[in-house]
């Protein structure tokens, strides 16, 4: 019983692991795009900037060269 028990433990580990891998290569597609300095990975673009000055998404600065979605 024990012997069963874990290895359905293990099928579903297994599962959710091809899951999120799945996830994974889905989410680093053709529609994301990735800033290659880390900290500056959460900072909108400055178009978002220019058209929503008072945002407190703005108030730490903003990535030049990207062109927020309208």
């Amino acid at each position: 019983m024990i012997l069963s028990d874990t290895r359905k433990l293990i099928q579903k580990l297994i599962i959710l692991g091809s899951l999120l891998a799945c996830l994974g290569l889905f989410s680093t597609g053709d529609g994301t795009k990735a800033c290659s300095d880390a900290k500056n990975n959460f900072l909108p673009c400055c178009s978002y900037c220019d058209t929503h000055p008072d945002s407190q998404l703005c108030a730490h600065g903003c990535l030049f060269g990207c062109r927020a979605k309208q």
